[in-house]
């Protein structure tokens, strides 16, 4: 707790004077490295958002996304790679990650809040059985500071929320944790090839929220915002890749979009990772109208899917690295939804009219 209170100090003297990159040459100097403080006062104008950064490799696309001057970025999950025994411990891995020097400049800069999928969660695809969970847990807070503020020590978990700006301009930035209490997944037993490792599982007994979990997440679906951004590392709306999803717990999907219908979360857009692709699902939900799924994956771990059935997809899917962003219209009330490329290129858009 003390190294996150140290975080915190850090970024009270960067909203103060500005913010400032500080060389990550030596294990004295990573522990000065500023963060950008998380801000709830401020209106948000511009939100990006992406998944899948692992610490050894270049990630150039950081730059990119700074080009853009974004108001705050939502990191997904899989925010550095810790699944694998050379990648141990998970907080040295976080360390590396530091010192990748367009992200710590990205980093001091612009605001990061953060969920986690299964390769900073240090186990891949898993869920509750994970024996790393608690020091995975530990590494996350230190990390992400501000998102540690928002968690507290009783919780089980990591998901939280924060809500931006003031009516009627506000945005709800909702993240889940889809790891810690998620039930085992069910593995094929008859795939035709490495991409069909799972089937949906038929038990209704099994979870991906948790029982704690959802309860919280029907509060914060009742929060007045005019803009709910939900943030589920794993893809909602997708259904029939053979890869980890919502559909693979045809019950709790369901039970997610009920609860989307019951709270009359208007103005709700789902963000995605995981997938080390970009692609956009748009489902018509009866009772409630169309609700959009945007995979952002991945920062610098490019995909070798070229194509793969989504009968929910909008336009095509890319493989290579990407990000998302939403460009905030108050005055027009309009949410532009973009895909870009590493190059800033748009390979995707929809505009939602924000009611």
């Amino acid at each position: 707790m003390k190294s996150v209170l140290f975080f915190l100090f850090l970024g009270l003297l960067a909203s103060c004077s500005g913010p400032k990159v500080q060389s990550a040459s030596t294990e004295a100097s990573l522990a000065q490295v500023l963060v950008a403080p998380v801000a709830p006062e401020k209106t948000l104008s511009r939100i990006t958002f992406g998944s899948c950064a692992h610490q050894k490799n270049p990630q150039p696309i950081w730059s990119t996304l700074l080009a853009d001057q974004p108001d705050l970025y939502i990191a997904m999950g899989d925010n550095i790679y810790a699944s694998k025994s050379e990648d141990q411990p998970i907080a040295e891995q976080y360390k590396l990650q530091a010192k990748v020097p367009e992200f710590q400049k990205f980093r001091s800069l612009v605001p990061i809040v953060a969920t986690w999928d299964d390769h900073d969660f240090g186990l891949n695809d898993g869920g509750a059985k994970n024996p790393k969970l608690d020091e995975a847990r530990a590494a996350f807070l230190e990390f992400f500071p501000y998102d540690a503020t928002r968690i507290s020590k009783q919780q089980k978990g990591v998901y939280h929320s924060f809500v931006f700006g003031e009516a009627p301009r506000r945005v709800n930035v909702i993240l889940l944790d889809t790891r810690t209490f998620r039930s085992e997944l069910e593995a094929n037993p008859k795939p035709k090839s490495s991409m069909d490792k799972f089937v949906p599982t038929k038990n209704r007994k099994k979870t991906i929220l948790g029982s704690e979990q959802w309860k919280w997440l029907e509060d914060e679906l009742r929060k007045p915002a005019e803009l709910r951004i939900l943030v589920s590392s794993i893809q909602v709306i997708a259904e029939e890749h053979g890869f980890e999803k919502w559909a693979n717990f045809p019950h709790e999907r369901k039970r997610l979009f009920d609860l989307i219908k019951k709270t009359r979360a208007k103005n709700l857009l789902i963000v995605s990772g995981d997938r080390h692709l970009s692609e956009v699902s748009k489902l018509s939900l009866k009772g409630y109208g169309d609700l959009y799924d945007v995979t952002a994956s991945s920062i610098n771990r490019p995909g070798s899917i070229e194509s793969e059935k989504n009968k929910h997809r909008m336009g095509s899917l890319y493989s290579k690295e990407n990000f998302g962003e939403v460009v905030l219209d108050w005055e027009h009330k309009q949410a532009l939804v973009e895909v870009k490329d590493i190059n800033g290129q748009k390979l995707q858009e929809f505009t939602l009219n924000l009611k």
